[in-house]
């Protein structure tokens, strides 16, 4: 049987849960009383409950699916989290114990991160060593380059142009954006390639629109974060006599609390101050062109062995 790990940051699946979530996240400490109530009501607003959980599970369920018919062989697919159960080295036990021969790891976030995508690699090998077992283990990456997916993201982001007033199509910018992450640009040199590479790739696609790129949800200071912040990009673009802004996340996927703000609800009041139209693109979430996409790309990596790049055949 094939394993393969759907990591993520974390499944909130009750109010109750926001609590020991956020306590992880901050290392054992729990959280105040104010962020605390902020945060339950955040996600209360939603007026559902956590899309990242509930998306999450759909998408591992259509993958599995997929994949296992793809390959013709018994595949199945596991979710394993950084900040709430199951975690990953509890998942790699629990793949140990139904019997996987072989692992995969294949992130919904497109783009390398060292706190993201690094971190949850290094987990699972380091539970395998933990537990004794040697299973080949393979990284799927690369997929944010995969023409089917760059067109994904480009008919989204025409489909949101499209949405502005005549006005606003007169005179609009695409911010492209993504997680900021700690450190100067230096230190995170694969994932400023892997963004902006993108972005071009899905303005091209859709058009040729003008864009720039912008982060958000940076930590506060004194920590780096790579910028500049999207609010500020906004504030900017406002000044300058901008008609309308069109926000495109190239990085969480699935819709979740922080993302609906941060790259939503922010942006949009943000761009309301300066007078400008906003919209922002649509979540791939578990769409079947979505899913399609990865599972046939999955099922690729999976079937080949690129020597250069030191995977395994599974």
């Amino acid at each position: 049987m094939i394993g393969i790990l759907l990591p993520v940051y974390g499944l909130v699946r009750s109010v109750d849960g926001i609590e020991p979530f956020y306590t992880h996240i901050f290392h054992g400490q729990p959280p105040g009383e104010a962020r605390l109530e902020d945060a339950v009501w955040r996600y209360r607003q939603l007026g559902t409950c956590d899309p990242l959980a509930s998306v999450t599970l759909r998408q591992a369920a259509a993958l599995e699916r997929r994949i296992g018919a793809l390959l013709l062989d018994e595949v199945k697919v596991y979710v394993g989290c950084k900040h709430t159960p199951p975690f990953v080295p509890d998942t790699v036990e629990q793949m140990i114990r139904d019997g996987v021969r072989r692992v995969a790891t294949l992130p919904i976030t497109p783009l390398y991160t060292r706190s993201g995508t690094g971190a949850y690699r290094k987990q699972v090998r380091d539970a395998l060593q933990r537990n004794g077992v040697d299973l080949p283990v393979l990284d799927i990456e690369g997929w944010w380059a995969e023409p089917r997916f760059i067109d994904l993201l480009g008919r989204r982001l025409r489909s949101a142009v499209d949405w502005l007033s005549a006005a606003g199509r007169s005179d609009f910018i695409v911010l492209f954006t993504a997680h900021s992450q700690p450190g100067l640009p230096q230190a995170n040199e694969r994932f400023c390639t892997e963004f902006e590479a993108l972005a071009g790739s899905v303005a091209r696609v859709a058009g040729g629109y003008p864009w720039r790129l912008a982060y958000r949800s940076g930590g506060p200071a004194p920590q780096v974060w790579l910028g500049p912040d999207i609010r500020d990009v906004i504030e900017a673009e406002a000044a300058a006599g901008r008609k309308a802004v069109v926000v495109c996340e190239l990085m969480s996927l699935t819709e979740n609390v922080e993302v609906l703000y941060d790259a939503g609800i922010d942006c949009w009041e943000q761009a309301a101050k300066g007078g400008m139209e906003f919209v922002r693109t649509e979540f791939l979430n578990d769409s079947y062109e979505f899913m399609d996409m990865l599972s046939r790309y999955a099922a690729r990596r999976i079937r080949c062995k690129d020597d250069a790049h030191g995977t395994v055949v599974l």
